[in-house]
């Protein structure tokens, strides 16, 4: 949240948010449906508050327990009419509820796989953010500006911008470690996954590999749900970084720990929400399996993976291209399998000339699979 929003929540709002607080979004959510039909129903009088709540609204479904993103997008979509509305532009709130609002946009077509509008929005977030530690500083909240600066690290990675991401991510690194020490440590722990991330794409092995290394270091002191998964995808993405370095016993011992992490703290994975967290550990296996020479093994993981990327491909096909382009090429690699070879090479040719740099490792090897597939 970039502001303080106990100065412009309401009493029947705040009973909304400690549901939330104690893990209750559906009742949350049910208490603010309600305030949304009283507010829409008070017209230019209840605008500013409409908008407010459907903020916390998209909010919630954006990070409950199922999230469900395509809803807190239309909600958010909603949120925005009213803002754009004379009632709302005319108020003494219009830059607060603009920051907040952008900044949710950039975070939600984020997590849809939409970088290039999450990248737009978040830009909004942070002019309009600007604005207002010059006009009304009183108002933010000392970490505001880090989840914006998260949001367009992650959208420039995503875009491919891979170097010119380090920067806004090491901000929010250093501004949230300045304000709020110790505070925040999920946000810490992204921020540091997702700088290793962006390391490990540019070929600084030691460097991701030290961020990494933190980031499951304070995961790990930590036993909140959401923070255990943060551990599991540490532990993935550093699996990743180990096998480019070739320690693949290491990198094998360190998606072994993210599967054990998952399975202590879900069990069997019975929702959709559940088994999507499995796909990156599972096809990450495959790769270090793959590389060991192991071609049975690294087959039997990676199509284990398949079917949960499909899936989840179908609800967020941007999000999950290269997850999937990337496990039909680990298919094709250990099973010589032609169409699996052919199916990822189009895909990533694709998401190359869509973002290029990003993928690019993976479709040269896309390439030569092909070409070494291909009938005499």
């Amino acid at each position: 949240m970039v502001w303080q929003a106990g100065r412009v929540q309401q009493d029947p709002l705040t009973s909304a948010q400690r549901l939330a607080n104690l893990g209750d979004h559906a009742g949350a959510l049910r208490l603010a449906r309600e305030l949304e039909t009283q507010y829409a129903l008070d017209g230019d009088d209840g605008a500013t508050m409409l908008v407010w709540v459907r903020l916390c609204m998209a909010r919630w479904l954006a990070v409950q327990q199922e999230p469900d993103r395509p809803a807190a997008l239309a909600v958010l979509d909603a949120a925005e009419a009213v803002w754009r509305s004379p009632a709302v532009q005319g108020s003494q709130l219009v830059h607060v509820l603009g920051a907040e609002l952008m900044s949710l946009r950039s975070f939600v077509l984020r997590q849809l796989g939409r970088a290039a509008e999450s990248l737009a929005a978040g830009e909004q977030a942070l002019d309009l953010f600007t604005e207002l530690e010059q006009t009304a500083p009183e108002v933010l909240s000392a970490v505001g500006r880090v989840p914006l600066l998260l949001n367009r690290g992650a959208a420039l990675a995503d875009l491919g911008r891979t170097a010119d991401s380090l920067a806004p991510l090491g901000q929010a690194l250093d501004v949230l470690r300045a304000t709020a020490p110790g505070g925040h440590r999920d946000i810490e722990i992204e921020l540091l996954v997702l700088r290793g991330t962006s390391l490990t794409l540019l070929g600084s092995f030691a460097d991701a590999e030290a961020a990494e290394t933190e980031a499951i270091a304070l995961a790990r002191t930590q036993a909140d749900r959401p923070t255990r998964h943060l551990l599991a995808t540490a532990l993935t993405n550093h699996a990743t970084t180990l096998t480019r370095m070739r320690r693949f016993d290491e990198a094998l011992a360190a998606v072994g720990e993210a599967k054990r992490v998952l399975r202590e703290t879900d069990g069997a994975p019975a929702t959709a929400a559940q088994r999507r967290r499995w796909g990156m550990p599972l096809s990450t296996e495959a790769e270090v399996l793959l590389a060991q020479g192991r071609r049975a093994d690294a087959a039997r993981s990676a199509r284990l993976a398949e079917p949960i990327l499909r899936e989840y491909a179908e609800h967020a096909p941007l999000l999950v291209a290269g997850s999937l382009a990337n496990v039909c090429l680990l298919i094709g690699e250990a099973e010589d399998d032609p169409a699996y070879a052919a199916e990822a090479f189009e895909r990533l040719d694709t998401l190359n000339d869509l973002f290029p740099g990003r993928y690019e490792y993976w479709w040269r090897r896309a390439t030569e699979l092909v070409a070494r597939l291909r009938p005499s």
